[in-house]
């Protein structure tokens, strides 16, 4: 898990290279429906969250950061104000909800940073402890970069982003060992420098159906590329070679 720490520089960078991701909107919209439940477990600074609001459902977002927490209030006070959207700051790995969700969304490899598997199933029997019967959890899983590109190990990415009208020049290098991918981000804006070293965790498909499994899911499914006509059950053997989403019910 990241630490309070590097998530406090890691939270005014955040929305320079992730606000315009949209590829997995469509995808999360695809499960609701006016009047649900919907809780966002690792919300950031309120991506996702801000398209969840105008669908007529009452959103919770959960973030283990109080910074990233705080721009996500920044940006969506007009929903907090009137209830539609409520924030926390709360671990799931530690603790369930003292409520329960229709829709339960782990985005956007959230689920990659809990680097031990015990944490990992804790927080899965803990969001299963916080759904309603009938209730989806959707959880967008990482494949490392260096796994589908063995060459860009170790090598270091150069690219320009804007921060309020500023260029930074962000250096990225990425390095797996045992499934745990170590990646080192320098920030530069004229004299300062900013280093956030993060760590994710690759878990193939059967692990996870597994863990889903012990925490007590069924109807596992899974696609790639966030597409909705091809999720099937994962079948014996069948090998990870991308990032995934999985979903998963709990039962009636």
């Amino acid at each position: 898990m990241v630490n309070d720490e590097i998530y406090a520089k890691f939270a005014r960078y955040y929305d320079t290279y992730v606000e315009g991701f949209q590829a997995d909107i469509g995808m999360y919209m695809h499960f609701l429906r006016p009047g649900l439940r919907v809780l966002e477990i690792g919300c950031g600074t309120g991506r996702i969250l801000s398209h969840l609001v105008n669908s007529g459902v009452q959103v919770l977002g959960v973030d283990i950061s109080p910074e990233m927490l705080a721009l996500a209030q920044q940006k969506l006070s007009h929903y907090t104000s009137t209830g539609i959207l409520r924030l926390a700051r709360h671990n799931l790995a530690i603790s369930p909800l003292d409520e329960d969700f229709d829709r339960v969304y782990v985005a956007f490899y959230t689920f990659n940073y809990l680097l031990v598997e015990r944490e990992a199933q804790s927080l899965l029997r803990n969001v299963f402890s916080s759904m309603k019967p009938g209730a989806l959890l959707i959880m967008d899983l990482f494949y490392p970069l260096a796994y589908k590109n063995p060459d860009s190990e170790g090598q270091w990415e150069e690219k320009f982003l804007n921060l309020a009208g500023r260029e930074i020049k962000l250096l990225d290098k990425r390095i797996v060992k045992d499934d745990i991918e170590k990646r080192i981000q320098i920030f530069l804006e004229d004299d300062s420098r900013d280093e956030i070293i993060t760590y994710r965790r690759f878990y193939d498909k059967k692990a996870v159906v597994d863990m889903l499994q012990n925490a007590g899911f069924s109807g596992i499914m899974t696609t790639v590329d966030y597409d909705l006509t091809h999720f099937h059950c994962v079948e014996p053997g069948e090998l990870t070679s991308s990032s995934f989403v999985m979903i998963a019910e709990k039962s009636l």
